[in-house]
């Protein structure tokens, strides 16, 4: 359906003026209406990133927000909710791009086009005016002629009946009337004349001008209702395309959530939380009857509540209870277990309290003043980050000296001594990891616990057991592990220390000579210097209740051992030991021969199944 407002609206030219105006200052009506829009997105994109960076977790506790799942998942949803205002914020320049800016420009140009119209129109509109008031002026003199004309005509024909009018008076008033006769004959050619003229030009004005001007102010109307479509279509998909994006948001926050699990969250509680204490035992009923001091109060040895028990120095120098305090009494004591362990003046009795009561301790260097469970843990880290360091540091070693070779094949490429510094500082920064390593290793052998089945890497390869790639031993067969033909040759030694790093040209060697020396096996698993179990088995954890002890099963010494510790317990090549207590990981079986008993290194013997 078509129509034409050059035929159908010929004479409303002021009321389609009207309209294009108005349609115009709709068209900015939009323009506000959608930098509105805008404005809200921005500032609800804007709002939203307030929020997330509110219940962001810190630096700090990052580590305790993806230590759960469901603070983990919580993370995830800001990341997602993040990512939603970062959509919105999109919707809001696409709307600028696509829509506010160009309708802001289209509407100008359409003010200035429709300006350009209504000014040919009313040029039209005046040149036809100016006709008409011609032809009326001219038709309005014509009837003054034709006026004056009839007047004339009267007067003559009064003078020429009546006898009483002399014969000049009738000629003059006949010469006025002729000349009144020829103004008339003029006015009434200038009359048709402009007549005509302006007959043509109305012509002209209504059917060929006006539609023209009218057909311009149609088709820019047209332009704006068309443009405001587009306008309107586009305002839709600015949205409608980062939709997907949104939607894929939500399903990533629906992901998170299915990934809250309350066991997994129960055991890290756990693991955070384990002290590694033991219930208390039965309280005892004290009778009054008895006079105090015939019956002493006994000791757990193993709950918490035996904190607040003194522990006693052995004479010996080797403590009389764990690190954490705890001392233990035993049933029976075997052979060289049968010392008392009181006449040590070099340890201060103290009373420890209960963690609930006491004052929280001072940070240490060995983590002492965590639970025995949290200390492990902490100390773990710190070996783990150690061995982090020492492997980069090679790395980057390995990169200089290849970077040498380089140099030194071609030496226009550089000069081989200009990396020569850069590996002396390698090494030195390796020899003091090494040494720090050395020592947090030591503080694993002194920690008041027992080490579980998640063996260290460095305890998997003192036994023999290849370390995997994922981090998880794999125990070789026994037969691999303590086959005499193995270790015949050079047997372990008892104490693994940190052997010194091999020599580095223009490395520094201070940190090396500074170590103890220890020799290796032949066969050894060790590859490296970053792994030892030297004096994993402390004196204090030795003093335990042994008492009554069933023999789990018997092994036979493949190599001779002398004890130089306390605890342990001096082997025979050949012989055969009754083994009381399996390796608990840190490379140490507690074993009895007749009536002496200690630890023992577990790669020294062969466990008879």
């Amino acid at each position: 359906m078509t129509t034409s407002w050059g035929s159908e609206l010929w004479d409303q030219f002021e009321p389609i003026k009207k309209h294009t105006d108005k349609g115009i200052e709709f068209l900015q009506k939009f323009c506000n209406f959608s930098r509105e829009r805008q404005t809200i997105e921005n500032e609800y994109a804007g709002k939203i990133k307030q929020l997330v960076k509110k219940y962001q977790p810190s630096k700090k506790d990052e580590e305790a927000y993806n230590r759960f799942t469901c603070t983990k998942a919580f993370v995830g949803l800001l990341k997602e909710l993040n990512s939603v205002a970062l959509q919105h914020e999109t919707i809001s320049e696409n709307i600028v791009t696509t829509v506010t800016k160009e309708a802001l420009m289209l509407g100008v140009e359409l003010k200035a086009e429709r300006k350009g119209i209504i000014k040919e129109g009313e040029k039209e509109e005046k040149k036809l005016q100016d006709s008409i008031d011609t032809l009326n002026r001219v038709k309005k003199h014509y009837e003054q002629a034709h006026k004056a004309f009839e007047q004339a005509k009267a007067a003559f024909n009064r003078a020429d009946n009546d006898p009483n009018q002399t014969k000049a008076a009738v000629e003059r008033l006949k010469s006025i009337m002729n000349t009144k006769n020829q103004l008339r004959e003029d006015s009434k050619n200038d009359y048709i004349l402009q007549l005509q003229k302006t007959n043509t030009a109305q012509k002209e004005h209504y059917f060929t001008n006006m539609p023209a001007v009218f057909q311009k102010m149609q088709d820019m109307d047209e332009k704006r209702t068309r443009s405001l479509g587009e306008f309107y279509k586009k305002f839709s998909i600015s949205q409608n395309d980062v939709n997907p994006i949104l939607v894929k948001c939500l399903e990533a926050m629906v992901q998170e959530a299915e990934q809250i699990k309350p066991s997994t969250d129960s055991v890290m509680v756990t693991d955070k939380y384990k002290s590694g204490y033991v219930p208390p035992g039965d309280i005892t009923f004290e009778d009054l009857d008895v006079e105090p001091g015939h019956h002493p109060k006994p000791v757990d040895t193993d709950s918490i509540s035996s904190e607040l028990e003194i522990p006693v120095t052995p004479s010996n120098g080797s403590s009389g209870g764990t690190i954490s305090g705890k001392t233990k009494k035993t049933k029976r004591k075997i052979g060289l277990f049968s010392k008392k362990d009181t006449d040590s003046p070099d340890r201060k009795n103290r009373i420890l309290q209960k963690s609930s009561f006491r004052r929280k301790d001072e940070p240490k260097e060995d983590f002492s003043h965590l639970q025995p469970t949290q200390q492990k843990k902490k100390l773990q880290e710190k070996i783990d980050e150690l061995n982090a360091k020492i492997d980069k540091e090679q790395k980057e070693r390995e990169g200089l000296l290849k970077m040498r070779d380089v140099y030194m094949k071609n030496s226009s490429l550089g000069d081989p001594t200009s990396v020569d510094g850069q590996l002396q500082q390698i090494g030195k920064r390796m020899d003091d990891y090494r040494l720090e390593l050395q020592k947090y290793q030591k503080y694993v052998g002194n920690a008041p616990y027992s080490n579980s089945s998640n063996r260290n890497s460095f305890m998997d390869k003192a036994e023999g057991k290849p370390v995997s790639t994922s981090g998880k031993s794999q125990t070789l067969p026994k037969e691999q592990v303590n086959s005499p033909s193995q270790n015949a040759s050079t047997p372990p030694p008892p104490d693994f220390t940190i052997p010194a790093p091999p020599p580095i040209d223009g490395l520094s060697t201070s940190s090396t000579q500074s170590l103890p020396n220890a020799s290796s096996p032949a066969n050894s698993t060790f590859d490296d210097s970053r792994h030892s179990i030297g004096q994993l088995r402390p004196e204090s954890t030795f003093d335990e209740d042994f008492g009554d002890e069933v023999v789990l099963c018997t092994c036979i010494a493949l190599y001779s051992f002398d004890a130089t510790e306390g605890s342990s317990l001096s082997l025979q090549a050949d012989d055969t030991y009754d083994v009381m207590e399996y390796d608990s990981g840190d490379g140490w079986t507690r074993v009895r021969k007749g009536s002496e008993e200690g630890y023992v290194p577990t790669s020294y013997i062969q466990i008879d199944n």
